[in-house]
């Protein structure tokens, strides 16, 4: 019954803060108009989204901005951001990034990426680590074990039912359903549609991986912190070992009964490691 209560109360959560507030702009990009979501005080944080695309204002971009200036833009394709046409690969991504660090004259900065946007995080970081303060990947795709393959999204996102379990500890939870309907509004359709197409630029072929980067993370010098869920079933626990190898400065914090979304599923726990890895001295 507490579960259910705690369930609800995020949902209420949710929805207030879709609708308070407002911390959504647009800024011109070299002539493209890109969605930020921009809200706190105190040293900057960029806040890089997952392919789920998280862009509204949500409890956990509040409870980061109690501590950070949070700086939350959405991916080219993905919301109001423009763009996409012009993103071919994850280099053209990166690109799109040192503009907009250049836009918020940003660097060294924390970053902060979650799935996809951990990915995107890692790749800025082995080109340009000066530009990288402290990083935070949280269940980043962008690497392949053979022996632990990624669950395809693609194929799951037609689906909820075989979503859910992908993405949550608890696919039965009152979350899950929150956030993915077995009858989404026609909305939710066109914005999961949009989505899965601008994931697609990246991450079509090769799935979800970029051979080379695995070989790359050595040429992160900063302070990495590695996020995990231990009940992830789209992209294995496995896989915060393997990045925690490859990059020189990382250590790993897994939170348990967690999936994939962590800033949903376990809020208080993801803010919190968040919090103390970027205020530690």
């Amino acid at each position: 019954m507490l579960d259910k209560l705690k369930q609800l109360q995020y949902g209420l959560k949710v929805k207030w803060y879709e609708t308070s507030g407002d911390h959504t702009r647009l800024i011109d990009l070299n002539g493209r108009s890109i969605q930020v979501m921009e809200g706190g005080e105190g040293e900057p944080l960029l806040y890089l989204h997952s392919a789920f695309g998280e862009n509204r204002w949500l409890p956990f971009h509040q409870r980061l901005a109690e501590s950070f200036r949070v700086i939350a833009p959405a991916h080219p394709g993905f919301a109001q951001s423009e763009g996409i046409e012009d993103i071919d690969t994850m280099e053209d991504m990166v690109f799109h990034y040192l503009d907009l660090l250049d836009h918020f004259e940003l660097g060294p900065v924390n970053v902060v990426g979650v799935s996809l946007g951990g990915w995107i995080a890692a790749e800025i970081a082995v080109r340009y680590p000066q530009l990288i303060k402290k990083l935070v990947l949280a269940t980043p795709a962008g690497i392949w074990l053979d022996e632990h393959p990624m669950s395809d999204v693609f194929a799951l996102a037609r689906y909820p039912a075989k979503l859910k379990p992908a993405l949550f500890h608890d696919p039965n939870s009152y979350l899950a359903d929150l956030l993915v309907a077995d009858q989404p509004r026609e909305e939710q359709l066109v914005e999961g549609y949009k989505a899965m197409a601008a994931t697609a630029k990246l991450a079509w072929n090769p799935p979800g991986h970029n051979p080379k980067l695995a070989g790359r993370l050595r040429r992160i010098k900063s302070e990495t912190l590695i996020l995990w869920g231990d009940d992830d079933r789209l992209i294995p626990t496995a896989y915060a070992e393997a990045w925690a190898e490859g990059i020189n400065n990382a250590h790993v914090v897994v939170i348990k009964d967690c999936g994939h979304l962590l800033m949903f599923e376990k809020e208080e726990e993801f803010v919190s490691a968040v919090t103390r890895f970027l205020a530690s001295a």
